[in-house]
């Protein structure tokens, strides 16, 4: 009965609640739920200083789960998916020179695609590529590359 009575402390059961929305956000998309894991916690901590009634427990895990929600959620997505405020975008002229690899025919009207850097991109030139031959990067617009034919010295 002991053992029993240990398993319905309020701490333990915050603390599972905030383990399970811990694994719940490995699931889901987005980085959501490990604030009301947090939230959890933080009651889990505060159950194991004070006596605290229910309802006190269910205010303390709702105001700390949508405050470290609306503070920390786009601190968590940078670090967690390498995004933050500032633009990482590459310089245009950045791959000016640069040789890729033509993996589909490119035309004047109609873009192909090279190998750049292990990716595959949409390529335009001014005039037609075929496949396997090498290019030099001589702009980029976007996500779509400018090429030339490598001339043969």
């Amino acid at each position: 009965m002991e053992t029993m009575q240990g398993l319905f402390k309020p701490e333990l059961i915050w603390f599972l609640v905030g383990f399970f929305m811990l694994l719940v956000e490995f699931a889901a998309p987005g980085i959501f739920f490990v604030f009301f894991a947090i939230g959890a916690w933080l009651v889990a901590i505060a159950c194991l200083v004070f006596d605290i009634p229910l309802t006190g427990q269910l205010f303390i895990f709702l105001i700390s789960s949508v405050l470290t929600l609306l503070l920390l959620r786009k601190k968590f997505q940078a670090i967690f998916t390498g995004v933050s405020g500032k633009s990482h975008e590459m310089p245009a002229d950045e791959f000016i020179g640069e040789k890729a690899l033509v993996k589909s025919r490119i035309t004047p009207e109609h873009p192909g695609k090279v190998e750049f850097h292990g990716s595959n991109w949409t390529a335009r030139a001014d005039e037609s590529i075929e496949e396997n031959v090498y290019v030099e990067i001589t702009g980029r617009s976007s996500l779509v590359l400018n090429v030339k034919k490598i001339e043969r010295s």
